[in-house]
């Protein structure tokens, strides 16, 4: 365990702008198996036992979404809103705990499917609380709030970081200060810097900003609100790739360094997530953190002091991706969610073909850099199974190939763009003379659209590592699974 008690936050680092170091495409990403869950939300009483479950949308959307819970109504009982995960337009729903629902509303327009990420709390000190949303991936990194009932409270609510910063948001609601309102703390996504800011419930910066992490940090920060016995603290660990740190942060005055540890191996690169709950009802909160998919979901519940007590399995142990979790009243609710950590975590940069489903990922950091369709080898001159690496990049190049006199598969296709070597002939190519990527089509190369074929082509470096495999080996799992 690392310890650093009371250490300041560097002033310097605080108003610092983060700007994007590696590639980050927010799409639709095809959801894989073990990946894919209904979106269903289950309470677990403080022994851990299940308690309740229902689903929160269709039960054929499979990835899922963010909870929270807070006394919405002041009947003095949580309700749980739930935003949509990615692929989903922006929608949020507020339930009673039974499941019964209560409200439906769309959080950001209607064409943002980046997912939604929701905190609960008072943020204008009228006893009754409010829902905070924030964008995932893909949008302006704009912070509304919402009544119970969906209706914005202000036209005026900001942006958490600069406009053109669209690598999604974290958040948390809590009372920081013990005035009565709660704050609303953020954090970025990938791309953005290590930067977490405290704002009043009127999206007005209270000056308490600081860097959880090294300024050079740019692969995203989530954020939780913990109870201790010095009153409110920040939790804020890495996203993804960086060492599984959690750091908790006293923001009383100026932000200062009470206490990290690991929630996991130094060597995990799965990111972290964490929540606050009391377990054992004495008013200071437990940390639960769990990782960010890249294997089993598993929980793990620390003292403040950073001592694991326990671990629990929330969902089955073949599911690996993400987990929203969140304190409701006494229980916990959790609710499987798209994972951040998506592919191989001993790579910078590593390219997926899977043959049986005629596509390709990319993967920068273990997240899903692009996916797009491909064609790869018809049956009689089939693209080989191989583990390789980009061996050099060829901008143009002419592919011509004989089999014999007069034989109607002989080629010769000149001036192909955005060319891959992996293997001997094998490359991964643009293919101008057809457009039924998703089928097989090919001499044994990986033929891709023209748009995929330059992003790829400039996006990887020669070494990266190339596994080509025929559906049967999740090959990124596989590799995961060892971290």
């Amino acid at each position: 365990m690392r310890i650093a008690l009371q250490i300041a936050v560097p002033a310097v680092a605080v108003f610092l702008a983060a700007q994007p170091v590696f590639a980050w495409h927010p799409q639709p990403v095809p959801t894989k198996p073990e990946h894919a869950r209904p979106p269903a939300v289950t309470l677990w009483g403080p022994d851990f036992q299940k308690r309740a479950t229902f689903m929160a949308f269709e039960k054929n959307f499979q990835n899922g979404g963010e909870v929270a819970a807070g006394d919405l109504d002041g009947d003095g009982q949580a309700e749980i809103a739930v935003g949509a995960g990615p692929g989903r337009q922006p929608d949020v729903r507020v339930y009673a705990t039974d499941g019964k629902l209560l409200k439906s509303f769309r959080a950001y327009p209607v064409w943002f499917k980046g997912g939604v990420r929701v905190a609960i709390g008072d943020v204008d000190g009228d006893g009754r609380a409010e829902i905070v949303t924030a964008p995932g991936p893909g949008i302006e990194p704009q912070i509304n709030v919402f009544n119970a009932d969906g209706t914005r409270v202000s036209k005026d609510d900001g942006l958490a970081y600069r406009k053109e910063f669209q690598g999604g948001v974290h958040i948390a609601v809590a009372d920081l200060d013990g005035d009565g309102r709660a704050e609303i703390v953020t954090s970025p996504g990938p791309g953005g810097g290590p930067h977490v800011r405290v704002w009043n419930g009127k999206m007005e910066n209270l000056g308490k900003d600081f860097f959880a992490f090294d300024a050079g940090m740019r692969d995203g920060v989530t954020v939780s609100v913990i109870r201790t016995p010095d009153g409110a603290h920040i939790a804020a660990a890495p996203e993804s790739w960086t060492e599984p740190l959690v750091r908790r942060f006293s923001v009383k005055d100026q932000p200062l360094l009470a206490q990290e540890f690991y929630a996991f191996a130094t060597s995990s690169r799965a990111g972290v997530s964490t929540a606050a709950f009391d377990a054992d009802g004495d008013g200071v909160d437990e940390i639960l953190a769990w990782r960010n998919g890249g294997g089993a979901a598993e929980v793990r519940q620390f003292g403040l002091s950073g001592t694991e007590q326990r671990r629990a399995l929330f969902m089955d142990p073949a599911y690996h991706g993400g987990l929203s979790l969140v304190r409701a009243g006494a229980d916990v609710a959790v609710m499987p969610t798209a994972p951040t950590v998506t592919g191989p975590l001993d790579q910078e940069k590593f390219i997926e073909v899977d043959l049986f489903r005629q596509r390709l990922y990319a993967y920068e950091r273990g997240r899903t850099a692009r996916t797009f369709l491909a064609s790869t080898g018809v049956g009689k001159y089939p693209t080989p199974i191989m583990e390789t690496a980009v061996l050099q990049k060829i901008f143009k190049k002419d592919y011509k190939w004989s089999y014999g006199k007069g034989n109607p598969d002989n080629y010769f296709l000149p001036n192909v763009r955005w060319n891959l070597q992996i293997r001997g002939p094998f490359y991964i190519h643009y293919a101008y003379w057809h457009n039924n990527f998703g089928h097989r089509m090919s001499h044994g190369c990986i033929n891709v659209g023209r748009v995929d074929a330059e992003w790829i082509y400039n996006w990887a470096d020669v070494g990266t590592k190339v596994v080509v495999h025929d559906g049967s080996l999740a090959a990124g799992a596989s590799t995961l699974a060892k971290k």
